[in-house]
């Protein structure tokens, strides 16, 4: 054995014969594998980046950029977490880099973020483009705690797991940041 693989088997984590095989796969460039990958975590993965971006081309291209990385950085998975836990952490911290990255160049808000009422467009949207604007102004921690459990549907232990915290801390996150969303929502009425 060499590569990836030795280095998982030493790990104190028991890394499964998948693991391995997806991370000597993305390392390896087998196309077999990321169409593998994108099959099954592909929806959910376009979700996340689209929850924190705000829009489909934005979340659609830190999809692409996602699978570059994990082909770039995929010999340095260490077996600490199930390779798909691993995936999705680089994901997020793609979306979070393509936020500072917006932030850095963009100094006024783009159009798609103004809130105004159009002629014809309903309450539904204006509550949603709101809703959009209260979580977009949460800070990068808070909003993927709220999205990955509320509208992603991952467990604490999940998220503690993509974002390396406790399951006690993402549990307080999400309480904090309902109770504050809570608290905007009714000052916007």
């Amino acid at each position: 054995m060499h590569g990836v693989a030795a280095a998982l088997m030493s790990m104190p984590r028991i890394t499964s014969n998948e693991d391995i095989r997806l991370a000597n796969g993305c390392a390896a460039g087998d196309t077999g594998v990321f169409e593998e990958i994108y099959r099954h975590h592909g929806d959910r993965m376009k979700s996340i980046a689209f929850n924190h971006l705000g829009n489909v081309s934005d979340a659609e291209d830190a999809v692409q950029e996602t699978f570059l990385k994990l082909h770039r950085s995929a010999s340095t998975y260490n077996g600490e977490s199930a390779f798909t836990t691993w995936m999705y952490r680089v994901l997020i911290n793609t979306c979070y880099d393509a936020l500072r990255r917006r932030q850095r160049c963009i100094q006024e808000a783009p159009i798609e973020d103004i809130t105004y009422q159009r002629a014809g467009a309903s309450v539904d949207d204006a509550k949603r483009m709101t809703l959009r604007n209260m979580l977009a102004a949460l800070p990068e921690q808070r909003r993927t705690v709220f999205v990955l459990f509320e509208i992603e549907g991952l467990s604490h232990a999940e998220i503690a797991r993509v974002l390396n915290i406790s399951e006690g801390n993402s549990k307080w996150i999400l309480f904090a940041t309902k109770k504050q969303l809570q608290e905007q929502w009714k000052n916007q009425s």
